[in-house]
C-alpha cells in the first residue's frame, strides 16, 4: 500500500518541497533503493507520481520514491502550467530558474543526503530519473553528483552542460520519442507551450556528451529495431559506465506508457508501446555504487 507524505528540506534558497513515498517495511529490513524523481517544466511532484508509472511499481519493489517540486516564477502563488510553470536550472541558461540562479544541483544533493539519513535510502542504490525539463536537470546533477548518484535516467530531455571525462562513471538509459515534436530526435526549432522558440540539438548530442563523461573510448552501436523501439548504446565504456538510448518511435512528448496530458499538436502522440518506468527500473538494477 502506498505511504505518500510530504517532506521539507532546507536547501540554499530556503525550503523545498518534496513527496515522498515509502514502501512498507519488509521482513528482510535494512536500507532501500531510493529513486529521485523530476517532474517536467509547468509540472509537479503530483504528476509526476500519478503519471509515469513509478509509484505502482515503487509500491511492488519497495522503492523509495522522492518527488520533488521545481521553482516557479512567482513563489507566492500556486503552480500553473501556462501561466506559473515550475522548472529547473538544467544548466541551458533559460528560464526564471537561470535568471535567479536557483541551485538545483545543491538542493537534490541535499534531499538525496536527508533519504539516505532520515528515511532508510541506501546509499549504494540512489537513482535519478525525470522527464523534459526535468531529464535535463537528471543530466545536470547526475555529472554533478558522480560518486554519490549509481545511475541516471532521462526521459525526453537534452544534456545542456558538457561535463568533462569523469573519474566516476554515472551508468545512463535515455529515453526519446521518435514523433516528440519539442524535443526531436534530428534536432531543430521547437515551438514551446509557453509561446517561445528555441533550437533543441539531436538526441545523439545528449548521447554522445554523456559517452564521453562515461570515458566510453568505442564507437556507438546501434540494434535493430524492436517492436517499434531503437536502440543504441556505448562502446568501450569504463567498468560501470554503460549508457543506453531508446527511441520509441510513435510516441510524442510524453512519459512512455503514461497518458496524454498535451494536445497532440503541442506535444504529438502518446504511446503505451514502452514501460518508461520498467524500462529504467531493469536498468538500475543493474547499477548500484561499489
Amino acid at each position: 500500500m502506498k505511504r505518500v507524505r510530504a517532506l521539507q528540506v532546507e536547501g540554499p534558497d530556503g525550503v523545498r518541497q518534496a513527496l515522498l513515498q515509502s514502501p512498507e517495511l519488509r521482513d528482510e529490513g535494512g536500507a532501500r533503493p531510493a529513486v529521485v524523481l523530476l517532474h517536467g517544466a509547468g509540472g509537479t511532484a503530483t504528476l509526476a507520481l500519478q503519471n509515469t508509472g513509478w509509484a505502482d511499481l515503487a509500491d511492488r519493489e519497495g522503492i523509495l520514491l522522492a518527488t520533488p517540486e521545481g521553482t516557479r516564477r512567482d513563489p507566492a502563488s500556486p503552480p500553473m502550467f501556462l501561466q506559473n510553470p515550475q522548472a529547473w536550472n538544467d544548466g541551458s541558461g533559460r528560464g526564471h530558474t537561470a535568471r535567479t540562479g536557483v541551485d538545483d544541483v545543491a538542493f537534490l544533493e541535499l534531499l538525496v543526503q536527508e533519504l539516505i539519513a532520515t528515511h532508510g535510502a541506501d546509499p549504494a542504490r540512489i537513482y535519478l530519473a525525470g522527464f523534459s525539463n526535468g531529464a535535463s536537470m537528471v543530466f545536470r546533477a547526475g555529472a554533478a553528483l558522480a560518486g554519490r548518484v549509481a545511475a541516471i535516467g532521462p526521459v525526453a530531455g537534452h544534456c545542456w552542460v558538457s561535463p568533462p571525462p569523469s573519474a566516476r562513471p554515472v551508468p545512463a538509459l535515455m529515453i526519446f520519442g521518435g514523433l516528440d515534436p519539442l524535443n526531436p530526435p534530428e534536432g531543430g526549432e521547437v515551438k514551446t507551450p509557453w509561446g517561445s522558440t528555441e533550437y533543441h540539438p539531436p538526441v545523439l548530442e545528449s548521447f554522445d556528451r554523456w559517452r564521453l563523461f562515461n570515458g566510453c573510448a568505442g564507437p556507438s552501436v546501434e540494434r535493430a529495431e524492436v517492436d517499434g523501439v531503437r536502440e543504441l548504446h556505448a562502446s568501450g565504456c569504463a567498468p560501470g559506465g554503460a549508457v543506453r538510448c531508446l527511441v520509441v518511435e510513435d510516441l510524442g512528448h510524453h512519459w512512455p506508457g503514461g497518458p496524454r496530458l498535451l494536445p497532440p499538436w503541442i506535444a504529438g502522440p502518446a504511446s503505451a508501446r514502452l514501460d518508461g518506468a520498467g524500462a529504467l527500473w531493469d536498468f538500475f538494477l543493474a547499477h548500484r555504487l561499489s
